[in-house]
């Protein structure tokens, strides 16, 4: 079926405000070992979203309400955030952010008072585990972080933002779930819970990719990608059957507490997980027919790219200081990337997305209706 020359508008919109952050995470695909950032060769200096040009995108979209999520970096580095925040909320949008935390505290009665609805903290486990992988002080730092801004909450009898901690599932940590959120964790100031494992590329997946964009669109970018690259053999001693045991036990615990918690992949069962870490995708419990992400979501990266996966910022439709969004996101390249998704459902490294368990829920029925 041919798509429409004018798609919909996008539901949802990521800026990655800033390339800077202030830890370096070990297992960040941006600023840690193996990341585009931290490996870049000569360094550069990390870029900041343009305000100026950002605005009339704001404005543009602001007919459909989309929802915004921040990224970076760590977005509380950008210098206009509140600035950007009352602008967004202006337009009647819903906000939110994933953190490291540690910046939190400072920031809390801003977010508080602009109507700030989401803010996702990255904690990794308890103390020793944490800061072994994200920085010594980090897990105090963000632990005060989130206190601050329940206390913040209370003072103003605001019920948001809404809390949420993300806890990434790697080699080092999977053994402390149970401790970091039944012995640790203040489970009164949390909203929401997403226990998500590590994403990763193969250099199968990554070459398939390169040569793809290479081929269709004439890019010849590597950096992003190669930041998410593993092999299955960085995960051959991880227990699957202790860790879908530590992860259903924590799931039931904060179900009867009335919290919700999110988990990806869907199905931590021991098979599906160990599908997962080999990354044998086929053989998985959770797969999908389709991503809707190229229709009805976009990045703007901070040196203003439009790219339509998440991450992954070696595909870009076009740059918002040449062309205006209208035309980036009608133009002919991000429609022949849409009839490619529509005929192959899926890049090579779309097993790796972040997102793609999110992405692949959505019904049927919404989706063709945008085609």
């Amino acid at each position: 079926m041919p798509l429409k020359q004018t798609s919909n508008l996008p539901r949802s919109i990521t800026l990655q405000l800033t390339e800077a952050c202030n830890l370096r995470c070990k297992m960040c695909y941006y600023w840690g070992e193996t990341g585009c950032y931290s490996n870049a060769k000569p360094p550069t200096k990390p870029k900041v979203l343009d305000f100026e040009i950002l605005k009339p995108v704001l404005h543009y979209l602001s007919s459909v309400k989309p929802f915004y999520s921040l990224f970076g970096g760590e977005p509380f580095l950008y210098p206009q955030l509140e600035e950007l925040i009352l602008t967004v909320k202006g337009l009647g949008s819903i906000i939110d952010t994933p953190t490291n935390g540690t910046m939190l505290s400072e920031h809390a009665s801003m977010l508080v008072r602009t109507g700030f609805d989401s803010v996702r903290v990255s904690i990794d486990g308890p103390r020793e585990i944490n800061d072994a992988q994200r920085g010594i002080g980090s897990y105090d730092k963000a632990m005060d972080g989130i206190e601050t801004l329940y206390k913040e909450k209370l003072k103003s009898g605001k019920q948001t933002p809404f809390m949420d901690i993300i806890y990434t599932i790697t080699p080092k940590n999977y053994l402390s779930i149970e401790q970091f959120f039944l012995e640790e964790l203040n489970l009164s100031v949390i909203d929401r819970v997403s226990i998500q494992m590590e994403n990763f590329l193969t250099a199968e997946m990554g070459e398939s990719y390169s040569n793809f964009i290479k081929s269709e669109f004439n890019l010849h970018s590597e950096r992003y990608w190669r930041g998410a690259l593993r092999s299955p053999n960085d995960f051959n001693e991880m227990n699957t059957i202790e860790l879908a045991q530590q992860v259903k036990k924590v799931y039931k615990t904060l179900r009867s507490l009335g919290k919700n918690i999110l988990l990806l992949p869907p199905t931590f069962s021991p098979e599906n997980l160990s599908a997962y870490i080999n990354a044998d995708w086929e053989n998985m419990t959770d797969k999908y027919d389709s991503c809707l992400v190229p229709w009805f979501s976009v990045d703007i990266t901070a040196n203003g790219d439009l790219a339509p996966c998440h991450v992954y910022y070696d595909l870009v439709m076009g740059n918002l200081h040449e062309h205006d969004f209208k035309d980036i996101w009608n133009g002919d390249k991000f429609q022949k990337f849409r009839v490619y998704m529509l005929k192959n459902k899926f890049m090579s490294i779309c097993p790796g997305c972040c997102i793609l368990y999110l992405a692949g829920r959505k019904e049927k029925k919404v989706f063709n209706s945008h085609i």
